[in-house]
């Protein structure tokens, strides 16, 4: 029922209000769960008699209410639709509890807390694709607009999300924020950006080359046009698209060495982005030297979206939001809002 909310108020946003309204109202008749005075009613809802009345008049001709001399009160009809929105407005009340309490503890420009937790529910991650869909199309320019995309298994679950509404009155190119690293084939980078791109209908630029690679080696790479287009573009974005990796999973797909391993070990690194592994304290613990956007450059990117799912990231969304300076947008299920919160009043 809830998707079914959204999309009413996609196709009819000139309707969202009075959509709102009644459902406020009927809300109000299932809490009370009796018949209640017109005055009474109209208070709470935040209405004038007279609008109420109106409003009440066409509801008692859909068969949702009752008036009569004790008061307004649901119908049978009415008190099945009132108690579908009732479990809707208490879920999304305690989502919007979360994002705001999680977005003043981890100091974030904005935070958007999904239900569940993928590491108990993979669809979860069908509702991590419709919030991050929901703030780019909130916060886009309309026109032309560049997105990174750093890749990963969370980006690829979000990017099988995606629609074609997010490119209506827009041109929207996709490029890797960084080269290849090991793993599968389908979370790289470059696999994840081409995914978005195909599932928004969207144009992409792609980026081969592997993440990791010496100085030299970097800077002759550089000197190909089609690489120095891709990497300046990740650098420019109007948009970044990032999640947070665990040390040790990063560790083993970027196949750092036993003396890597170890130093990581002694650290107590417990989380990985854009090369830079790290502490619970948010300091660096190991840099290793890659291609792409570096994390001192994330300030300069209008519009940071770090998404991150399940309840074992908790600790590595805490250490890099003390790493990095530009916080942006947090996306994230239950799993990993409460394991933080929790965690913060013991």
């Amino acid at each position: 029922m809830q998707d079914v909310f959204s999309i009413m108020q996609e196709i009819a946003p000139d309707l969202n209000e009075m959509l709102q309204v009644r459902c406020s109202i009927l809300y109000q008749l299932h809490l009370t769960n009796q018949a209640i005075g017109r005055k009474i009613l109209a208070e709470k809802v935040n209405l004038s008699e007279r609008s109420l009345r109106t409003i009440i008049q066409l509801m008692k001709e859909q068969h949702l209410v009752d008036v009569g001399h004790s008061g307004i009160r649901l119908t049978s009809q009415g008190q099945e639709v009132a108690a579908v929105i009732a479990d809707k407005m208490v879920n999304t009340n305690h989502l919007h509890e979360l994002s705001a309490k999680l977005q003043s503890r981890l100091g974030l420009d904005g935070c958007l807390v999904v239900s569940g937790d993928v590491e108990q529910d993979a669809n979860v991650y069908a509702n991590l694709s419709q919030a991050v869909e929901q703030v780019l199309n909130r916060y886009l320019k309309y026109g032309r607009n560049t997105i990174a995309v750093t890749g990963g298994e969370t980006l690829a679950h979000v990017g099988e999300g995606l629609t074609q509404m997010l490119s209506k009155d827009r041109e929207l190119v996709f490029v890797p924020a960084r080269g290849g690293v090991g793993g599968r084939f389908n979370i790289q980078s470059n696999m994840v950006g081409g995914l978005m791109a195909q599932k928004t209908g969207a144009k992409y630029v792609p980026l081969f080359i592997p993440d990791t690679m010496e100085e030299l080696a970097s800077k002759a790479l550089m000197n190909d046009p089609a690489i120095n287009q891709a990497v300046m573009m990740g650098k420019q974005a109007d948009c970044l698209l990032v999640s947070v990796g665990s040390a040790k999973t990063m560790a083993e797909r970027r196949e750092l060495t036993h003396e890597q391993q170890q130093l990581l070990r002694e650290k107590q690194a417990i989380g990985e982005v854009f090369g830079v592994f790290f502490n619970q304290e948010g300091s660096e613990v190991l840099r290793l030297p890659r291609i792409g956007i570096q994390i001192e450059e994330l300030c300069q990117i209008p519009l940071v979206l770090t998404v991150v799912a399940g309840a074992s990231k908790a600790e590595a969304v805490k250490g890099y939001c003390q790493l990095v300076q530009h916080h942006g947008w947090l996306i994230c299920d239950e799993g990993v809002a409460n394991m933080i919160l929790n965690e913060a009043t013991h």
